[in-house]
C-alpha cells in the first residue's frame, strides 16, 4: 500500500456503503433462480416450503402457500415476496444462498453465530498453541543458559 496515493488508500479501506458509485443492484433474476436452486437442492416440494415458512412465520392464517410461491418466482409476475419473509424463506429451503445473492453487490454475506463462534474457537485454539510453543521454548533457552553458566 505504500506506492498508493492517499485518496486510493482511502478508497481502498472505505465501505462500500460509503462509496461515491452506487453498488450494480439489479439481481432480481439471480434471485429467483438462488430461490429455486435452494428450494430443488432442499427436497421439499413448494407446499411443504410454503408450510414451513408459515411454521417460521408464526402465522396462524397461513400467509404463504404454492399459489403465492409460484407468484413470487415467477420473473413474469409484477408479485414480490415481502422482504420481512427472507428468513423464513432461508429456513423453509434450509439455505442462505438467496439472502447471500441479495447482499452480494454490497460485498457483504450472511454468516450464522455458530460458525463465526467455531471459528473464533480455533483461532484462540491456535493462539494458545502458539503461547504454549513459545513459552516452551523461552524455558528450554533458560534451562541451556543455566546449563552453560554453571
Amino acid at each position: 500500500m505504500e506506492n498508493l496515493t492517499m485518496a486510493q488508500q482511502k478508497q481502498l479501506t472505505k465501505s462500500i456503503l460509503d462509496a461515491d458509485v452506487a453498488p450494480d443492484c439489479d439481481i432480481y433474476h439471480l434471485f429467483i433462480h438462488s430461490v429455486c436452486s435452494a428450494m430443488k437442492r432442499s427436497g421439499f416440494s413448494r407446499p411443504v416450503i410454503a408450510d414451513r415458512m408459515n411454521d417460521a412465520l408464526r402465522s396462524q392464517n397461513n400467509e404463504v402457500d404454492q399459489s403465492k410461491l409460484n407468484k413470487w418466482l415467477a420473473p413474469s409476475q409484477a408479485h414480490y415476496m415481502p422482504m420481512h419473509f427472507l428468513p423464513a424463506l432461508c429456513y423453509a429451503v434450509r439455505s442462505t444462498e438467496p439472502a447471500n445473492i441479495l447482499l452480494k453487490p454490497i460485498l457483504f454475506k450472511a454468516v450464522d453465530q455458530r460458525s463465526q463462534l467455531l471459528q473464533q474457537h480455533a483461532e484462540l485454539q491456535m493462539e494458545i498453541e502458539e503461547r504454549t510453543a513459545m513459552q516452551r521454548y523461552i524455558a528450554e533457552s533458560l534451562l541451556t543458559n543455566d546449563d552453560n553458566q554453571e
